[in-house]
This record gives structure tokens, C-alpha cells and sequence, in this order.
């Protein structure tokens, strides 16, 4: 028996240890004290859909004399537990905005019955209209658990018609670049999963290809627990489907058209019956975001100053189209499997050009030139789910078992050319270097994972699960020079290789949830055994890893009233680098600059820290939020420049020491009588990365900010304009910076035909200020860019419901990682 396998068991046998001493301790120790204080309890249900009710409103009125003793709102699964209700006679009120309101009478809390439990109370529809408005409840934009912030897409019409990128542009937390790259509290490493299951495409790309129609919200998870796997140093992105709850044939169709040639459209049917349910859809999509390159960069040689200018265009091409579809099958009361699946096809490509001067202080040739560049990338894909899941009570005793696996082929074909040209840039068929490089890739993906919920007590909790996950990925790299004199390509042996790369993952973990009062806790422990190995045609043997990790994660809620609450989070996560990041082989930019990989690349590893005050205001959506958090991240990696003494740019990929992100993230959400809401979000926190490079440190530091402000005006139940707005502060990087940035974007919605048809109409970047701009410097060289994206692009969104298309609130969909003890979030 292998080393790691024997700590993986002595892991296993140590949980099992201390979990039964925890068990027995909480059966064996009930608190005998009697404060004099009961609690109420109980779930609320829409009594048409049978669907939970999240945020109705409870309130406890005085029996005597009907006085308002507390109150409070349902959770996500429309479960309520009032506590410290002092031993007396009450009667509750039940209701929420559009619904009939719901008296339960006798409540009665005394020694013998210190917990009554009102059981499930049905809110039937308002069956009464107010002239032609019907009445609608809004969802906050914004909603915050305790261990996730939740963006309720609906709310964010600014984001009609376009992907999850653009859902994000107006979230907290996230920072969205103008070329559509995400990142997550300053870092671009995060998890990106769907239902709670991985996806087929990862990180940035996932999010550009999947519409914002398909989605029912995000979950924003900065801190997750040990159920989680711990991939992604600042969290994870879960996105959250849709799915009908009625029964019958429903669906929902929606299409936008952009200025400046965007495309995108997609549907969902589903039909339910019996103990069957089936789901369909499919989506499309074809988009050119046009834009403009500025690129300066200066080298030093002893007394001689070279300048390298380029300007022109660069557009990014995103497209592609899905199908998916599946089942439920109730296979009983206690009992459900689901499949499903999809297949596809995703596109992505850069086309451009432009000037080029080169030339020297002191004087030497003045080299003028005109660049085209273009980059075609196809991915063809599909994966395969299944879940089975069996309750063994309905107090959440149930063990589930999942299974996922994809595959995916992909070719990335890129063209770069140089033609000499005079000062007025006018172009020679004299191509100073014309280069392409052909690139295919195969990859496929098995996942296997079985989790364990064993409800101990009332408000305890034990998890458990084990998993492995498998991959393995085939790259190929041809290199190939142009050759005029031929008019045909001839192969560079020197930059073609393929790559070989295998990655296992064994995972075993358990958590353990309870309340000693009123403070709630939770904390888990996971395992991973990583066996990595890489081998390129090239090197002389393969590179291996080999290491077991442990991720502990440890949660904290502690409410100090019903409307103000103290939570505290702690857990270690892995950043593993992927498979370009890791391979040897010289890949080939253009005849300036040159990438290379290093097989021999660590992990990073990341201490999150967060601490978080949240008050409410009210039953209704108005709240402020405050987060502390601090992020410490061992074996940094990152991407440095170097300048050969040929003159060529070489990028390299390396660990290096540390970074720290400490600050502070505020958060408010107003509702203003029914025809404003203002959600506003400003963060602030001090970067600082250390380490060496070619023996002289790289320490900086910075402090950055930046802010978001969301404003809904409804004129009416069926119209309302949104404004956004987004700052982003500069901030810094090993060799150097980047610029602030800011946009804004205006829409404006129309609800027709009794809300079944929906026109949505959006002006992005009005103000023309969307770009990007970095510096980079070292001993010898010193570069700035900047790109511009095209601005004030018109979007027309249309979306039509098929029968009253209306979004399952209560859909099992895997996640099982949020804190949910005693009906509640934590």
C-alpha cells in the first residue's frame, strides 16, 4: 500500500473518530436549561405551484391586544424558525406582495411546548386585480446568504440579450475587463460550475458562451466549504439554470440583434407529467466586438534607445451554438434521477491589424510595416450527466451519487503577417515575416462523486463524501514559416512538439454543522491525492507530481437580532496551473515575441479569510453590508517578460513568493416606495506581491478600489429603466500596472400581452470610455498598451413565455455545498 493511500485512510479513520465523539456529545448532553423562551417555526408554499416561497413575510402578533411582538422572512426553501418568543398566547400572520394574506390563530408557548411548529401554510394567488396593473414582486437584485452573495438575473436587464459576463458586469465581488475577462476579487482564478457540476469550458470562456436568458441566478461563493472542491484561489462561480415547475408544455424564446454585426438567440421547452419531467434547449450565438490597439515599447542597449510602435485594430470574435436536454424521473416519493446531456460547438477568434514603426536612437533603417493578424479557434464538445438521490426521511437525511464526464476537440488556427510598406503606411507585397501555427487539442473528462447528509439532531448536521476526478489531454503544435518563393508553408521543427498531459484526483472530505445557541457553526475537512504527469515529444523524460493536501474550512453565523447578523469564514484553496501554463515548448507570437510554458510549475495555494456584518431593513430587500477580508497566496504564479540579446520579447510563466489582498467590501441595497431601487457596492483593498526575479525583488504594492451603482426606475409594473455604472482602480503587477477603467450602460424594458412578451432596449458604453491600458517595465525594456473596445453599441432583446413559462424554485440541482442547518441558510 502506497504512502498517500495509507494518510488518506488515517484521514478517513480520524474524521470517523472525532465526528462519533461529537455525535454522542450532542445526544448525550441535551441543555436542561428552561429561559423561559420558545420558538415558531414553519414553511410557507405558493398554493398554486406547490413551489416554495422565498422572502413572505412572518410576523407574531400579541393575542391580549394584537401588538407586534417580531417577525422575519422565509428562506430559499420558504422555511421560517422564529426564536426567543417569550412563553405566551399568539396568533401569526403570513403574506407576501400579490398574494392573499394567512392568519394562524392559538399559538401557545409555555415549558411543556417550547416549540410550535405552525406546519406548511399555502399563500393562494391575490385573486383581486387594481384596475389593469397586475400585481408583481420583485426579487432584490442582490440577496445574501451566508455563505454566497445571489444575483437574481432577472433583475439585471442591463445584461438582456447578452451571456453571464454581462450579468456580472453588476455584481459584487466581480470585475469585469472590456474584453470580457472575469475576475473574482482581483484574481481570474475561480471555479466556474452549472447547477453545482463542472462545465464543459472553463473560467472566462464558460461565462462569455452561455446566455444571461438561460439563467436563474448566480451564486457568488468566496469562502466555499469542504463539500466544494477547493480548485479556484478566489472562490467559485456557480450558475444556476433554469427549469420549469408547471405542468405541461412551457417554454421561453428569446432573440437580440446588436449594432456592429452581434447575433444571439436561444429557446427552452419543457414538458412535465406524472413523475416525468423533460427538458430541451438549445442556443446560438455570432458576435464581432470591434475594436482599436495602441502598443509602444522601448528597449535599451548600451547607448542605443529602440522604439517599437503599432496601431490598428483588434476584434474578438465569440460565437457557437448548444443543444442540450434531459429528464427527471420521480421514481418514488423519496427517490429522483436525473440525466441529462448537451452537445455543441463553440467558436472563438481575433482578427486585425494595422502600422507598425520600427526604428533606433542613435539612427539606423526606419522600418515601416502593415500587420494582419487572424486567429480561428473551434471547440466541439459534449458532455454527459447523471444524479441519483434518495431521501430517507424528510428531515434531510439522504445520500446522492453523480456522474459527469465530457469530451472535447478543439483546433486553434492563427495567421501573422508582416508586410514592408513607406511612411505613409501604404503596403509592398514584400512580407517581412508571415508566420502560422495550427494547434489541436483533444481532452476528455470523468467525474465520480458520492455525498452523505446524516441530520444528527434538530440543528445538526454531519456530510460526508468521496471523489475522483480524471483527466486527460492531447496537444499538438505545428509551427509552420511562409515561404514566398514557393508560395506554400514549410514546417519549423523548432516550435512543433505535442504534449502529453494526465491529471487524477482522489478527494475524500466531511463537515460537521450544529448551534450552540444562537451562534450556528460549521467545519470541514477535505483530502486531495493529485498524481500529475506531463510529457512533451521534445524532453527527455515526463515531469510528475505527487502530493496529498489537505482544505480545511471553517463557518461562523452569529445573529444579533432578526434583521442584523455577524458571519466569519475561513478556508485553503489550490490554483492549479493548466496545460498551456505547464508545457516547454517556444510558443511563437509574432517575430517580436515568443511564450514558453514550465512543466515544472507548483500549485498556488490560498488562505481566505473573511469577516461580515449584514443589517435589513424592514421585511423588504433594503439592507447594508460590510466584508473584511484577506487573501494570502503561497507559490504566486505569474508571467514576466524578458528581453534576448536578439532583440525578442520572451514571456515565461513561474512561481514566485507571495501575494496579499486585504480590504474592505460594502454593500447597500434602497427600495424607495415601488418605483426606485438603488443597489451601490464599493471595495477597497491594499495588493501586495513579493519575490525575486533574476535576483532582484519584485516587491509592490498598491491600494485599489473601485465601485458599481445600480438604479431601477419602475414607471409602471410593466416598464422600467436601469442605469449602471462601473469604476475600476489601477492596480499593480510583477513588471508593472494597470490603468483605472470605467463604462456604463443604460436599458430600458416593456412588458406586452399580459407580461408574456418582453422587448428589452439597451445602449452599452454611451459615454465612450471603455478601454484597457497596462505598463510593463524591467532593467532593459519598458512597454505600455492599451486597447479600446467600440462604444455606444445598441442592443434589441425580444423574450416570449410559452404558457406561462415560470422558473422552478426548488430544483435539485446537485449543489449541496451551502450551509443549510435547520432549514437556513449559514
Amino acid at each position: 500500500m502506497s504512502e498517500n493511500m495509507k494518510m488518506i485512510i488515517s484521514l478517513m479513520l480520524f474524521i470517523l473518530v472525532v465526528l462519533n465523539y461529537n455525535i454522542a456529545n450532542a445526544e448525550g448532553n441535551p441543555d436542561s436549561d428552561d429561559d423561559r423562551k420558545g420558538k415558531i417555526r414553519g414553511v410557507i408554499l405558493d398554493k398554486a405551484t406547490s413551489q416554495p416561497m422565498e422572502f413572505a413575510n412572518v410576523a407574531i402578533y400579541n393575542e391580549a391586544d394584537s401588538s407586534l411582538i417580531t417577525g422575519t422572512i422565509t428562506d430559499e426553501q420558504g422555511k421560517f424558525e422564529i426564536t426567543g418568543v417569550i412563553y405566551g398566547d399568539y396568533y401569526l400572520e403570513a403574506n407576501f406582495m400579490g398574494f392573499d394574506k394567512s392568519t394562524i390563530p392559538d399559538i401557545e408557548l409555555n415549558s411543556e411546548n417550547k416549540a410550535y411548529d405552525v406546519g406548511t401554510i399555502d399563500l393562494s394567488p391575490a385573486a383581486v386585480a387594481l384596475g389593469e396593473i397586475n400585481v408583481v414582486a420583485d426579487k432584490a437584485p442582490v440577496e445574501y446568504k451566508l455563505d454566497k452573495k445571489v444575483v437574481n438575473v432577472s433583475q439585471v436587464i442591463s445584461a438582456v440579450g447578452g451571456t453571464a459576463v454581462d450579468v456580472l458586469e453588476n455584481t459584487p465581488s466581480v470585475q469585469v475587463d472590456i474584453e470580457g475577462n472575469v475576475s473574482l476579487r482581483g484574481s481570474s482564478n475561480f471555479t466556474v460550475l452549472i447547477d453545482g457540476r463542472p462545465s464543459v469550458l472553463s473560467g472566462s470562456d464558460a461565462l462569455r458562451q452561455i446566455p444571461s436568458s438561460a439563467i436563474e441566478n448566480i451564486e457568488i461563493i468566496t469562502n466555499p466549504s469542504a463539500k466544494y472542491e477547493p480548485d479556484g484561489t478566489a472562490g467559485i462561480i456557480n450558475l444556476v439554470m433554469k427549469k420549469n415547475s408547471m405542468d405541461g408544455l412551457n417554454g421561453i424564446v428569446n432573440a437580440s440583434a446588436g449594432a456592429g454585426d452581434k447575433y444571439r438567440g436561444d429557446f427552452m421547452l419543457n414538458y412535465r407529467f406524472g413523475k416525468v419531467n423533460i427538458f430541451a434547449g438549445a442556443d446560438w450565438s455570432d458576435e464581432t466586438n470591434y475594436g482599436k490597439m495602441f502598443s509602444n515599447r522601448e528597449t535599451y542597449y548600451n547607448d542605443t534607445t529602440g522604439f517599437l510602435n503599432m496601431e490598428g485594430s483588434r476584434n474578438f470574435i465569440r460565437g457557437g451554438h448548444t443543444i442540450k436536454g434531459g429528464a427527471d424521473f420521480y421514481l418514488s416519493k423519496v427517490s429522483t434521477l436525473t440525466v441529462s446531456g448537451e452537445t455543441g460547438q463553440a467558436t472563438r477568434g481575433n482578427t486585425g491589424g494595422g502600422s507598425t514603426e520600427n526604428y533606433t536612437i542613435p539612427a539606423s533603417d526606419h522600418v515601416y510595416s502593415v500587420t494582419e493578424e487572424t486567429s480561428d479557434r473551434v471547440n466541439d464538445f459534449y458532455s454527459l450527466n447523471s444524479n441519483f438521490q434518495h431521501k430517507f426521511n424528510d428531515k434531510g437525511h439522504m445520500i446522492e451519487a453523480s456522474a459527469f464526464y465530457k469530451n472535447e476537440n478543439g483546433t486553434d488556427n492563427e495567421i501573422e503577417g508582416e508586410l514592408q510598406a513607406d511612411p505613409n503606411f501604404n503596403p509592398t507585397n514584400d512580407y517581412l515575416s508571415r508566420v502560422s501555427s495550427l494547434e489541436t487539442d483533444k481532452e476528455q473528462e470523468f467525474r465520480f462523486k458520492l455525498d452523505y447528509t446524516y441530520p444528527f439532531s434538530e440543528t445538526g448536521r454531519l456530510e460526508a463524501g468521496l471523489q475522483s476526478r480524471i483527466e486527460d489531454e492531447t496537444d499538438k503544435m505545428e509551427f509552420r514559416d511562409y515561404d514566398s518563393g514557393s508560395d506554400s508553408w514549410i514546417i519549423n521543427d523548432e516550435f512543433t512538439s505535442s504534449t502529453d498531459f494526465r491529471r487524477d484526483i482522489h478527494a475524500v472530505y466531511t463537515t460537521f454543522s450544529n448551534k450552540w445557541g444562537k451562534l450556528e457553526y460549521m467545519g470541514g475537512l477535505r483530502g486531495e491525492l493529485t498524481l500529475r504527469e506531463i510529457m512533451n515529444s521534445k524532453a527527455d523524460e515526463a515531469s510528475k507530481l505527487n502530493r496529498f493536501d489537505l482544505f480545511p474550512t471553517v463557518h461562523i453565523s452569529y445573529p444579533f437580532a432578526e434583521t442584523m447578523e455577524f458571519t466569519t469564514s475561513y478556508s485553503r484553496r489550490i490554483n492549479r496551473p493548466n496545460g498551456r501554463d505547464l508545457d516547454p515548448m517556444p510558443n511563437y507570437f509574432n517575430r517580436y515575441t515568443i511564450r514558453y510554458g514550465n512543466p515544472d510549475l507548483e500549485p498556488e495555494y490560498t488562505n481566505s479569510y473573511e469577516i461580515g456584518m449584514m443589517k435589513r431593513f424592514g421585511a423588504g430587500h433594503t439592507f447594508i453590508s460590510a466584508d473584511l477580508f484577506r487573501r494570502v497566496t503561497n507559490n504566486k504564479i505569474d508571467r514576466t517578460e524578458a528581453l534576448g540579446d536578439d532583440g525578442i520579447f520572451y514571456l515565461y510563466t513561474d512561481n514566485f513568493d507571495k501575494d496579499y489582498s486585504t480590504g474592505v467590501e460594502v454593500t447597500g441595497n434602497i427600495s424607495v416606495k415601488n418605483w426606485l431601487i438603488v443597489n451601490a457596492n464599493v471595495n477597497m483593498f491594499n495588493y501586495r506581491i513579493t519575490g525575486d526575479l533574476n535576483g532582484e525583488s519584485i516587491d509592490r504594492e498598491s491600494t485599489n478600489w473601485g465601485g458599481r451603482l445600480n438604479t431601477t426606475f419602475k414607471f409602471s409594473e410593466n416598464s422600467r429603466l436601469q442605469l449602471t455604472g462601473f469604476f475600476r482602480g489601477p492596480s499593480v503587477t510583477a513588471q508593472g500596472n494597470s490603468k483605472a477603467m470605467f463604462f456604463s450602460n443604460f436599458s430600458y424594458r416593456h412588458e406586452f400581452l399580459d407580461n408574456k412578451l418582453s422587448a428589452t432596449l439597451s445602449l452599452r458604453d454611451p459615454f465612450g470610455t471603455g478601454k484597457f491600458s497596462r505598463e510593463s517595465s524591467g532593467d532593459n525594456f519598458s512597454s505600455q498598451f492599451t486597447w479600446e473596445r467600440e462604444p455606444r453599441v445598441v442592443f434589441v432583446t425580444l423574450s416570449y413565455r410559452i404558457n406561462n413559462f415560470k422558473e422552478d424554485r426548488n430544483t435539485n440541482r446537485g449543489d449541496g455545498g451551502g450551509m443549510n442547518m435547520d432549514g437556513g441558510e449559514m
